[in-house]
């Protein structure tokens, strides 16, 4: 019964009143420990004072007690008696006689042993006593205390409060303690019914507008599109220059077929949309799971749409796609074949310039070199990051990688005059690694330090042990890199030179992590930067 009349109550009353709930609960809960712990620490306070006040007794009446002024003795315990819920106070001598009494009818009379046996034996002990009975119909609580002078006892200090009027003062206080309780709780439901009503209906306004909109497209109109107002454009976002990409200039590129995402060419809607949720685009057009499903809305009402609209071309935008599939992997053979082509080039370039001379001949030469080491850069950049092989993982002495790949562009360096330094540790424990990872790695790391160095500068590759890791550094004497970029450089495609794909630096760094390891730079600028690859080495049982 209660549920279906739940069902019946629209989502902001039922958030409203799930707050308020929860809001009351709490503070019935913090009430409660409050009001409990105060009521311990009145109590234990309580009765702390007057075992105190009883203390205070016992010391004052030693001097009258000592000289036995009676008189004062007499002041001593109607002092005491003027205390809030005290019933009665005494002073007994140490031969158990009443000397003071607020009620002076007792005085004279001794305390026998047969009448207050533990008042006598921490009478002759001088330890003081606390009891509770009942005097006169009430319950009382009798604090006890021994008059003494050193070590010596000359009496006993009785003073007796009234547990009922002790609870009386309690009740009134945790009465004014539970007013400005009840003040705040209601202040607090109050302010979290409000917050909760002004929650609910941000919550709930895009959800009234989108089933609105899903009204008219039961009522056939599908020319309809739920507002967003957190859409991100992506070329702005990302910094993207691609004008000729599907989604540069039009909102929601993730609904966009064919865009250049990642260095590659994206699938339609249903094949990309798993990546594109990770995206930064997607995440902040999309927001929270409202505006998320105001884009799924969005989506498949463009679907709807398209279907419907071009239910006849459905078989031509197959085959195109088809057809752009194929282009693709074609794209990646063709990506495959360059590769050795540009390497001849490259040798064949290399030889011209050594053999023969000529400055027009050099100068072209040079610009030929340059633009084939980058699309070559390019080709081998694009192929290892958006297909990775599987490792092929074998024990590997690093030191074995490392020297023939400094060789490879030892020629180079000594061109452009730049010093290149390898100190290795001859010592090193092999490693589980992928051998041409690793190289691919350390020569993408030369040749980064190699774009930043200029005639004079020096790059040194050094090779290091350190606990059960290797550490393979890559430094250079270049212009170093700031703080705000030291941040971004592993960031696919992301660059700071006028040339490049921006995957070298990317690619080291999955590398070591596909190898347990990681990249560490240190660098600023001015000083130059030094790359260090950290790796586990392989950890043989000991027999």
């Amino acid at each position: 019964m209660i549920k279906n009349r739940l069902r019946r109550v629209n989502l902001g009353v039922k958030f409203s009143i799930a707050v308020t709930i929860l809001i009351g609960m709490t503070m019935v809960g913090v009430a409660t420990l409050i009001i409990n712990y105060q009521e311990e620490s009145l109590r234990q306070s309580a009765f702390e004072n007057n075992l105190s006040m009883t203390r205070n007794l016992a010391d004052d009446a030693v001097e009258p007690l000592l000289v036995f002024d009676p008189l004062r003795l007499d002041e001593l315990v109607r002092t005491v008696l003027d205390a809030t819920s005290c019933i009665y106070a005494m002073i007994i001598d140490g031969k158990g006689r009443i000397v003071a009494h607020t009620d002076r009818g007792f005085l004279g009379n001794s305390i026998t042993r047969d009448k207050f046996p533990q008042l006598i034996e921490h009478l002759k002990i001088g330890k003081g006593v606390i009891r509770e009975f009942r005097f006169q119909g009430q319950s009382v609580k009798e604090f006890s205390v021994p008059i003494k002078v050193r070590n010596e006892i000359l009496g006993l200090a009785t003073v007796t409060y009234s547990i009922p009027n002790i609870d009386l003062i309690i009740k009134d206080k945790l009465w004014r303690l539970k007013k400005y309780i009840y003040l705040i709780s209601g202040i607090m439901i109050l302010a979290g019914i409000i917050g909760a009503v002004m929650v609910s209906n941000v919550l709930t306004r895009p959800l009234k507008k989108l089933k609105a909109k899903m009204l008219n497209v039961q009522s056939g109109n599908l020319n309809v599109e739920a507002e967003n107002p957190n859409i991100v454009k992506c070329w702005e976002r990302l910094n993207c220059h691609k004008e000729e990409c599907p989604s540069y200039g039009h909102l929601r590129c993730w609904a966009e077929a064919g865009t250049f995402c990642h260095g590659k060419v994206q699938g339609e809607f249903a094949q990309k949309i798993g990546d594109c949720r990770k995206c930064v685009v997607y995440r902040e057009s999309c927001g929270d799971e409202i505006n998320e499903l105001i884009e799924v809305f969005n989506q498949m009402v463009k679907d709807l749409r398209y279907n419907l609209d071009e239910l006849e071309q459905a078989n031509k935008e197959k085959a195109k796609l088809e057809r752009l599939s194929e282009l693709g992997e074609m794209a990646t053979t063709v990506a495959h074949e360059t590769k050795n082509p540009l390497n001849s080039i490259r040798l064949a370039t290399s030889y011209l310039k050594k053999n023969f001379r000529g400055e027009i001949l050099s100068e072209f030469l040079t610009i030929i070199e340059e633009e084939v080491r980058r699309l070559n850069d390019i080709t081998s950049n694009f192929l290892g990051f958006s297909r990775p092989a599987p490792l092929k993982l074998k024990p590997c002495d690093i030191n074995a990688i490392i020297k023939p790949t400094v060789e490879l562009i030892r020629q180079e360096a000594t061109e452009r005059n730049i010093e290149l330094i390898l100190l290795t540790d001859e010592n090193l424990s092999p490693v589980n690694c992928d051998y041409s990872r690793i190289k691919q790695a350390i020569l993408n790391l030369l040749i980064n330090a190699m774009d930043v160095s200029g005639e004079g500068d020096s790059i040194t590759v050094t090779t290091e042990s350190e606990n059960s890791n290797i550490k393979i550094s890559v430094q250079d004497t270049g212009p170093g890199i700031t703080n705000e970029n030291t941040e971004k450089i592993f960031k696919p495609f992301y660059t700071t030179k006028t040339r490049g794909s921006g995957l070298g630096l990317a690619i080291v760094d999955r590398v070591a992590k596909e190898h347990n390891g990681e990249i560490k730079v240190d660098s600023s600028p001015g000083k130059g930067t030094k790359f260090t690859i950290v790796m586990p080495v392989i950890e043989y049982a000991k027999t």
